[in-house]
């Protein structure tokens, strides 16, 4: 186009200069033809005139935006609006701009304003020549809105195009492009430059449940659950700002997820504030609720886990991703929303992985270890109220009505008016290794808690735990964490395009005790309830596709002493018959 301007321009510059020449037509013969090659570097100069003349244009616009906040910087005072009744119904060809060394400058016609006009905004000297600047409003403004200029209504006199002008870089609407991210999850907008962007991820689970020995309209009834349902929002504020902002449907209740901003300017050394997981247990911390080999954790990370909660962190990966670590300070009481003292509990996480940047041959290569622990002094009420088979920590206490307690088996429930009350220090020492498609997973857990009667009477109760676990991808995948597998052949019965999906048969023993102090020092009521748990889980998970994935087990509960179901019964043992379905993207 660029070609066809200047040639045209050319020829008409000529004509005016001389008398058009008499031409004689060009025999064929004359005419040497032009290769495609000649051709292609000639449109390849246009394209790139082309682009020097969209950079130079740029870069005027720059210019102009500069001179109109250097104007303003230097002689605010100087711009004057001339008016001569309500500014509401003056219309814009009115405005006369006075400068007090040039006079009154009159517009040559109808001056555009980037909003209507509402006695605070000035105009300045390049809106009166009819300068637009780059946020392209002109005449797409929302008139002002009633109730304070709500941003629902439209016309909010507050947002940073009409209210900021020294600083203000008016980019305007940006262009967003979609994508889903198959690799890392989630639908995607991002802008051009990728410093702005908006994710949306969701996960379901459906569990349907079959105990040895239900109760029904009790403790462990059958049936069918939705344990979790989420939805995250998270994203970018330019390229080392990531936020995210997700809720959680639990059973009964919905509640905030998480809500936090992470400051990423060195992989190394990250700021992470507000409410998020905390780094204790590698379960729970290394391992999302959608990767883990059995439906759920073990026990003592099921009860005792660090859980979310405010609070501000320093984490990061150094020695070429062979160490991760993970520090900080959070509100004490697991899961919970509000701090009930001015005391913190102190997390720590370290995972080492040696061999990491190993060749993919070596056995050793995805080898990891490492540990965790959590400290500090409690306050607050209890958190588990009752310490369940396979259910979160909740402060749902046993006899609630919530479908918490229809769903899982509690073997400890602490007396009403217990609360936690004094010094507490967790730890647990872990170690994982992925070779192939296999996974193997343990750890031992330690501490004590300390809790207070409704006397007030103080007590500490060391407990501890352990796991060891094992999973097989029988299909044919491999992993280097848990993850989830994208199958080799994901679940399909159309005609040329059949597979079923990958298996990964697991196992898993856990157990968890309690000192029996708990029972002495008139925590619980050892009539009813235990100190000691153990499961069995054997199962097989079933990979339809990446989204897809359906648990199969079956947990063996044993009791160390015998434990209440509700409505007058007691049991040792349970059986539970468990299919998970969930949907995550």
């Amino acid at each position: 186009m660029l070609g066809f301007l200047f040639t045209d321009a050319v020829s008409t510059a000529l004509a005016q200069s001389s008398p058009a020449p008499v031409r004689t037509p060009p025999r064929r013969s004359d005419i040497t033809p032009v290769s495609a090659e000649t051709f292609d570097e000639f449109a390849e100069m246009l394209r790139g005139l082309e682009r020097r003349v969209d950079i130079l244009a740029r870069q005027n616009e720059e210019l102009l935006r500069e001179n109109q906040r250097v104007s303003h910087r230097l002689n605010p005072s100087s711009f004057a609006v001339q008016k001569d009744r309500d500014p509401l119904e003056i219309p814009s060809q009115d405005f006369r701009i006075h400068q007090p060394e040039r006079g009154l400058l009159e517009p040559s016609g109808p001056v555009p304003h980037p909003f209507h006009y509402d006695g605070t905004h000035r105009p300045t000297e390049f809106e009166h020549i009819g300068y637009t600047n780059p946020v392209g409003h002109h005449g797409e403004e929302s008139p002002p809105a009633a109730g304070g200029g709500s941003k629902a209504a439209g016309g909010d006199p507050t947002t940073t195009g009409r209210a900021q002008e020294v600083g203000n870089r008016h980019r305007g609407k940006l262009t967003l492009k979609p994508y889903y991210d198959f690799d890392g999850d989630g639908f995607k907008f991002v802008t051009e430059d990728g410093e702005y962007s908006f994710g949306v991820r969701g996960m379901v689970q459906v569990d349907g449940k079959v105990f040895s020995d239900p109760v029904p309209g009790g403790i462990a009834s059958d049936g069918i659950y939705n344990p979790r349902s989420r939805f995250y929002l998270e994203g970018n504020l330019s390229k080392p700002i990531q936020y995210e902002f997700s809720f959680q449907q639990t059973y009964d209740s919905v509640g905030l997820l998480d809500a936090y901003l992470n400051f990423n300017y060195d992989p190394a050394f990250q700021v992470r504030i507000g409410r998020y997981k905390t780094p204790f247990t590698y379960e729970w911390y290394r391992i999302h609720i959608w990767d883990l080999l059995a439906p759920e954790r073990s026990l003592f990370a099921t009860n005792y886990e660090g859980q979310r909660r405010f609070g501000a962190m320093v984490w990061g990966t150094a020695a070429e991703n062979r160490v991760e670590y993970a520090v900080g300070t959070f509100n004490t009481q697991r899961n919970g929303y509000q701090p009930f003292h001015n005391l913190q509990d102190m997390m720590a996480f370290v995972n080492l992985k040696p061999f990491y940047n190993e060749d993919r041959g070596f056995a050793l290569r995805d080898l990891q270890f490492g540990g965790s622990v959590n400290a500090g002094y409690e306050n607050q009420p209890t958190a588990p109220t009752a310490l369940r088979t396979n259910n979160a920590p909740t402060a749902a206490a046993f006899g609630d009505s919530g479908a918490v307690n229809f769903a899982s088996l509690p073997f400890l429930a602490f007396t009403p008016g217990v609360t936690e009350h004094g010094s507490r220090a967790l730890w647990e020492v872990h170690s994982a290794w992925y070779y192939g498609g296999l996974t193997l997973l343990g750890a031992y857990e330690g501490g004590s808690e300390s809790y207070a009667t409704a006397t007030g009477s103080r007590s500490r109760i060391p407990l501890s735990g352990w796991f060891a676990q094992a999973g097989y991808l029988i299909t044919g995948e491999t992993i280097r964490d848990r993850t989830l597998v994208d199958p080799i052949h994901p679940f399909d019965l159309r005609p040329g395009r059949v597979g079923f999906g990958a298996f990964e048969p697991t196992a898993r023993y856990s157990e968890m005790t309690l000192d029996q102090r708990v029972f002495t020092e008139g925590l619980a009521d050892p009539k009813l309830w235990t100190n000691q748990a153990r499961l069995v889980d054997v199962g097989v998970n079933w990979y339809i596709n990446k989204f897809v994935k359906i648990y199969f087990d079956w947990e063996h509960a044993m009791f160390a002493t015998p434990v209440t179901t509700g409505k007058g019964g007691v049991t040792q043992s349970n059986d539970l018959f468990w299919i998970r379905s969930q949907l995550y993207f």
